[in-house]
């Protein structure tokens, strides 16, 4: 963020389909400061993503795999201008290899470490701070057209 502003709370959304490891998810992640929505409802989920800067995605659930799911979120979300990074959440390190060709933006490893998932998660929203002030920085630096 920029100096003299306040840092504002990032919401993630977190699909898994187990109850129990969506409730370490979300109990370490809020007690990191951020505001988590947290479901096991693999459908019906892309009305989030317009206020989200992150989904959280696991990969193996019953019946659909994490790459048709991510299909599914961005096919919905299509129209909307804003559609948040959306990063798989696994421990096997032959699908996190895959992630990009899987159709994800980026890879949480360590599943089921909270700790790790909290060290990830800050260190994925620092790149996009550092991101959105060099991009601030080169507005501020590039002359007004026709000054």
């Amino acid at each position: 963020m920029v100096a003299g502003t306040t840092k504002r709370v990032r919401k993630i959304l977190v699909i898994d389909d187990s109850e129990v490891m969506l409730g370490r998810i979300r109990l370490a992640l809020v007690e990191a400061g951020y505001d988590v929505i947290a479901t096991s409802q693999m459908v019906g989920n892309a009305r989030h993503l317009p206020t989200c800067d992150l989904v959280i995605l696991d990969y193996h659930m019953p019946g659909l795999d994490g790459s048709s799911v991510v299909s599914s979120l961005r096919a919905v979300a299509g129209a909307t201008k804003k559609v948040c990074p959306i990063f798989l959440y696994t421990s096997y390190e032959n699908i996190a290899r895959d992630y990009a060709r899987l159709g994800f933006d980026g890879v949480l490893t360590s599943k089921g470490d909270e700790h790790a998932l909290v060290r990830q998660v800050a260190a994925v929203f620092r790149i996009a701070e550092m991101r959105e002030e060099k991009e601030l920085r080169a507005e501020k630096k590039d002359p007004p057209a026709g000054g």
